[in-house]
Protein backbone atom coordinates (compact mmCIF):
# COMPACT_ATOMS: atom_id res chain seq x y z
CA UNK A 1 0.00 0.00 0.00
CA UNK A 2 2.84 2.33 0.79
CA UNK A 3 4.37 1.86 -2.65
CA UNK A 4 1.15 2.95 -4.42
CA UNK A 5 1.05 6.21 -2.43
CA UNK A 6 4.64 7.02 -3.29
CA UNK A 7 3.93 6.33 -6.95
CA UNK A 8 0.81 8.54 -6.97
CA UNK A 9 2.67 11.34 -5.16
CA UNK A 10 5.63 11.02 -7.51
CA UNK A 11 3.28 11.07 -10.55
CA UNK A 12 1.50 14.18 -9.20
CA UNK A 13 4.83 15.95 -8.68
CA UNK A 14 5.91 15.07 -12.23
CA UNK A 15 2.60 16.31 -13.68
CA UNK A 16 2.89 19.54 -11.65
CA UNK A 17 6.41 20.18 -12.98
CA UNK A 18 5.25 19.46 -16.53
CA UNK A 19 2.30 21.89 -16.16
CA UNK A 20 4.65 24.57 -14.78
CA UNK A 21 7.06 24.11 -17.70
CA UNK A 22 4.18 24.28 -20.19
CA UNK A 23 2.83 27.44 -18.54
CA UNK A 24 6.31 29.00 -18.65
CA UNK A 25 6.66 28.15 -22.36
CA UNK A 26 3.24 29.64 -23.19
CA UNK A 27 3.89 32.82 -21.18
CA UNK A 28 7.35 33.23 -22.72
CA UNK A 29 5.92 32.92 -26.22
CA UNK A 30 3.21 35.49 -25.42
CA UNK A 31 5.79 37.92 -24.06
CA UNK A 32 7.93 37.58 -27.19
CA UNK A 33 4.91 38.12 -29.47
CA UNK A 34 3.71 41.16 -27.50
CA UNK A 35 7.21 42.64 -27.45
CA UNK A 36 7.60 42.13 -31.20
CA UNK A 37 4.24 43.83 -31.84
CA UNK A 38 5.16 46.78 -29.61
CA UNK A 39 8.51 47.12 -31.39
CA UNK A 40 6.82 47.00 -34.81
CA UNK A 41 4.34 49.72 -33.76
CA UNK A 42 7.15 51.90 -32.44
CA UNK A 43 9.18 51.54 -35.63
CA UNK A 44 6.12 52.27 -37.82
CA UNK A 45 5.29 55.39 -35.80
CA UNK A 46 8.90 56.61 -35.92
CA UNK A 47 9.09 56.00 -39.67
CA UNK A 48 5.89 57.94 -40.31
CA UNK A 49 7.05 60.78 -38.05
CA UNK A 50 10.45 60.93 -39.74
CA UNK A 51 8.90 60.85 -43.21
CA UNK A 52 6.80 63.91 -42.40
CA UNK A 53 9.77 65.79 -40.98
CA UNK A 54 12.04 64.82 -43.87
CA UNK A 55 9.42 65.93 -46.38
CA UNK A 56 9.05 69.35 -44.71
CA UNK A 57 12.82 69.76 -44.35
CA UNK A 58 13.37 68.80 -47.98
CA UNK A 59 10.90 71.39 -49.26
CA UNK A 60 12.27 74.05 -46.90
CA UNK A 61 15.89 73.41 -47.91
CA UNK A 62 15.06 73.46 -51.64
CA UNK A 63 13.38 76.86 -51.20
CA UNK A 64 16.24 78.27 -49.13
CA UNK A 65 18.81 77.07 -51.66
CA UNK A 66 17.17 79.06 -54.47
CA UNK A 67 15.98 82.09 -52.50
CA UNK A 68 16.98 84.85 -54.90
CA UNK A 69 15.23 87.79 -56.55
CA UNK A 70 12.20 86.43 -58.46
CA UNK A 71 13.65 82.93 -58.20
CA UNK A 72 10.69 81.31 -56.41
CA UNK A 73 7.31 81.22 -58.15
CA UNK A 74 4.12 79.18 -58.02
CA UNK A 75 2.91 78.01 -61.43
CA UNK A 76 0.07 75.86 -62.78
CA UNK A 77 0.51 73.48 -65.73
CA UNK A 78 -2.54 71.54 -66.90
CA UNK A 79 -3.95 71.34 -63.36
CA UNK A 80 -0.62 70.48 -61.72
CA UNK A 81 0.37 73.16 -59.21
CA UNK A 82 4.14 73.52 -59.05
CA UNK A 83 6.69 75.32 -56.98
CA UNK A 84 9.20 76.62 -59.53
CA UNK A 85 12.73 77.43 -58.37
CA UNK A 86 14.62 79.40 -61.00
CA UNK A 87 18.41 79.70 -61.18
CA UNK A 88 21.15 80.58 -63.61
CA UNK A 89 24.15 78.29 -64.14
CA UNK A 90 26.99 79.57 -66.32
CA UNK A 91 24.69 82.12 -67.92
CA UNK A 92 21.96 79.58 -68.78
CA UNK A 93 18.52 79.70 -67.07
CA UNK A 94 17.30 76.52 -65.35
CA UNK A 95 14.23 75.67 -63.31
CA UNK A 96 13.53 73.05 -60.66
CA UNK A 97 9.86 72.16 -60.30
CA UNK A 98 8.47 70.54 -57.15
CA UNK A 99 4.97 69.09 -57.54
CA UNK A 100 2.59 66.28 -56.61
CA UNK A 101 2.02 63.72 -59.35
CA UNK A 102 0.50 60.23 -59.06
CA UNK A 103 0.73 60.21 -55.26
CA UNK A 104 4.41 61.20 -55.12
CA UNK A 105 6.34 64.40 -54.58
CA UNK A 106 8.33 64.92 -57.76
CA UNK A 107 11.33 67.06 -58.57
CA UNK A 108 12.19 67.99 -62.13
CA UNK A 109 15.32 69.95 -63.04
CA UNK A 110 15.57 71.20 -66.60
CA UNK A 111 16.43 74.13 -68.81
CA UNK A 112 14.00 77.04 -68.41
CA UNK A 113 13.20 76.91 -72.14
CA UNK A 114 11.87 73.32 -71.94
CA UNK A 115 8.22 72.49 -71.36
CA UNK A 116 7.05 71.08 -68.05
CA UNK A 117 6.40 67.34 -68.29
CA UNK A 118 5.17 65.86 -64.98
CA UNK A 119 6.14 62.28 -65.85
CA UNK A 120 9.74 63.32 -66.56
CA UNK A 121 10.51 64.21 -62.96
CA UNK A 122 12.07 62.13 -60.23
CA UNK A 123 9.84 60.75 -57.46
CA UNK A 124 11.08 61.84 -54.04
CA UNK A 125 8.57 60.37 -51.56
CA UNK A 126 4.87 59.58 -51.17
CA UNK A 127 2.66 62.65 -50.81
CA UNK A 128 -1.08 63.04 -51.25
CA UNK A 129 -1.23 66.82 -51.44
CA UNK A 130 1.38 69.46 -52.23
CA UNK A 131 -0.13 72.93 -52.44
CA UNK A 132 2.27 75.89 -52.66
CA UNK A 133 0.90 79.41 -52.19
CA UNK A 134 2.89 82.63 -52.56
CA UNK A 135 1.60 85.83 -50.98
CA UNK A 136 4.11 88.64 -51.31
CA UNK A 137 7.31 87.37 -49.72
CA UNK A 138 5.61 84.60 -47.70
CA UNK A 139 5.62 81.16 -49.29
CA UNK A 140 3.34 78.59 -47.69
CA UNK A 141 3.35 74.95 -48.76
CA UNK A 142 0.61 72.65 -47.46
CA UNK A 143 1.62 68.98 -47.41
CA UNK A 144 -0.21 65.74 -46.72
CA UNK A 145 2.21 62.80 -46.69
CA UNK A 146 1.51 59.19 -47.57
CA UNK A 147 0.36 58.47 -44.00
CA UNK A 148 -2.25 61.29 -44.09
CA UNK A 149 -0.15 63.46 -41.78
CA UNK A 150 -0.64 67.14 -42.55
CA UNK A 151 2.14 69.69 -42.29
CA UNK A 152 2.73 73.22 -43.39
CA UNK A 153 5.98 74.84 -44.46
CA UNK A 154 6.16 78.61 -44.20
CA UNK A 155 9.18 80.41 -45.53
CA UNK A 156 9.69 84.13 -45.62
CA UNK A 157 11.60 84.70 -48.84
CA UNK A 158 14.62 86.85 -48.11
CA UNK A 159 15.17 88.04 -51.66
CA UNK A 160 11.60 88.30 -52.93
CA UNK A 161 11.51 90.74 -55.79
Amino acid sequence: MMDNRKMVTHSMQGAFVFVLLGLFAVMSTLMVLLGAQMYRNTVDHATANNQGRVLSAYVRSMIRAEDGADAVTVEDYDGVRTLALHEEIEGEPYVTWLYCYEGQLYEQFTGADREFEPASGTAICPVKHFVPKLEGSLLTVFLVDGEDEMSEVRVGLRCAG
